[in-house]
């Protein structure tokens, strides 16, 4: 089947009794020792020899299949002993497969103990499950769709055929390379649940996704990293929205309470009216008292047509004479040309100091215009020069916004974030899924 593991079609083994000790027989074909390790049980089991299959249930020990292919290495040696869900396994066997067109390829290792009976493990690229056949019908299994067992309900996954390649150990069936079935995998992670059939039988198996560190811890074997996403992976990217939206609230409240206790005081405004006796001077605001630490913001504004203004000003505590320089420009421009009315810039400017100490201060203005360019060049006479009105207010322990609303989007971002990689992981999983020939 593209993309999916599924189990080998059998007969439902027979209930699990404890067993004797292994028996070890000569392999009728090559007379290599052949170790039985699931007495009574077992059906078939492969010469390690010259890797034929032999029929164990008859009692000349005849060949079904001689001489497949050279003995093929797995991750879990047969005989290896893990315990896996507070059962104590056996490897006693294990079988290559893979998908139709032959692109997507698994093992499956059939695990025995004798008082649980058996269980396959099946490995993709890595990637682990806990394989139980079940002994009950499912309706609509080898559907497409949804179908409920066990108390979970299966999305479908894929479809195809599952081709057996290779067969290494015993196995309570008679194994072959010659088996292929038709095969359905349904997906609700970590479980997943697995359908085969042919023309005499159908068997539903449901497996459990298992990490491959513990697989190895179990087996005492090292284990290779997965390369894609599994079939029935948990999605670990899940948006820790209650922690987000906890925050959130966190820091609405911590905003508000700012908003609240902020003084927001005006505590000066003055307009002034600049001409072109003002260039090269130094213009000072009156002095006022700022009585605890605080930020500053200053808010210049002026009605510009077409022209521009630039101050450069100092905010001076008189009694330490420490300063905080703070420049702004203003400019504001429109007309008219081929494609209609224009107009760019503005007539206002802010900008916002961090906190200043407690104390007196005043502000030093240091203005440059183009009006002052305009004036100058005016023939002299006794008429007023013109002038350009220009209002700075300053204001005390202001309420900020950026920092909320920074913290808003990064907050958000998280989630965000989350939730993309979760859509990544599951385009991942399903690109495997589908239907194959």
């Amino acid at each position: 089947m593209e993309g999916q593991p599924s189990l080998p079609l059998s007969a439902q083994p027979v209930p699990p009794r404890p067993l004797g000790r292994p028996r070890t027989f000569a392999c009728p074909n090559c007379g290599g020792p052949v170790t039985l390790r699931a007495v009574g049980q077992s059906v078939t089991a492969t010469c390690s020899q010259c890797s034929s299959l032999i029929d164990v249930a008859d009692e000349n020990l005849s060949i079904i299949q001689t001489a497949q292919s050279a003995m093929q290495v797995a991750e879990i040696p047969i005989g290896a002993r893990g315990r896996l869900k507070d059962v104590e396994w056996e490897v006693v066997g294990y079988m290559r497969r893979c998908d139709g067109p032959g692109d997507f390829q698994w093992t499956e290792y059939l695990l025995f103990n004798p008082y649980q009976g058996y269980r396959f493990l099946a490995e993709e690229y890595g990637h682990w499950t806990l394989v139980k056949m079940l002994n009950r019908d499912v309706p609509g299994a080898g559907n497409q769709g949804w179908i409920d067992a066990n108390g979970r309900s299966y999305q479908f996954f894929s479809k195809g055929f599952a081709l057996t390649t290779y067969v290494a150990g015993e196995f309570f069936w008679r194994a072959s390379t010659s088996d292929v079935t038709a095969a359905t995998d349904y997906i609700a992670p970590p479980y997943r649940l697995m359908v085969e059939k042919n023309d005499e039988e159908i068997i539903v198996s449901e497996g459990e996704y298992i990490d491959a560190r513990l697989i190895g811890a179990a087996f005492n074997v090292s284990m290779r990293a997965p390369s894609s996403v599994g079939a029935s992976q948990v999605n670990p990217h899940k948006p820790s929205l209650t922690v987000t939206v906890l925050a959130l609230i966190a820091a609405t409240m911590l905003q508000f309470t700012l908003l609240a206790i902020s003084a927001n005081a005006l505590v000066n405004s003055q307009t002034y009216n600049l001409t072109a006796a003002d260039k090269d001077k130094t213009l000072s605001s009156g002095t006022f008292r700022l009585n605890r630490s605080g930020n500053i913001e200053i808010e210049t504004n002026s009605y510009l047509n077409n022209d521009w203004l630039e101050l450069d000003m100092s905010l001076v505590n008189v009694e330490t004479n420490e300063s905080y320089p703070v420049f702004q420009s203003i400019e504001h421009y429109s007309g008219t040309d081929s494609d209609g009315a224009w107009e760019e810039g503005g007539n206002s400017a802010s900008t916002l100091l961090p906190p200043v100490p407690p104390g007196t201060y005043k502000l030093l203005i240091d203005p440059d215009a183009g009006l002052f360019a305009t004036s100058s060049a005016l023939p002299l006479s006794s008429a007023p020069l013109p002038a350009q009105p220009v209002n700075i207010s300053i204001f005390y322990d202001v309420p900020v916004w950026s920092n909320y609303l920074i913290a808003v989007a990064l907050l958000l971002a998280v989630p965000g974030i989350s939730l993309v990689r979760r859509m990544l992981f599951e385009k991942s999983r399903w690109e495997k899924g589908g239907v194959a020939e």
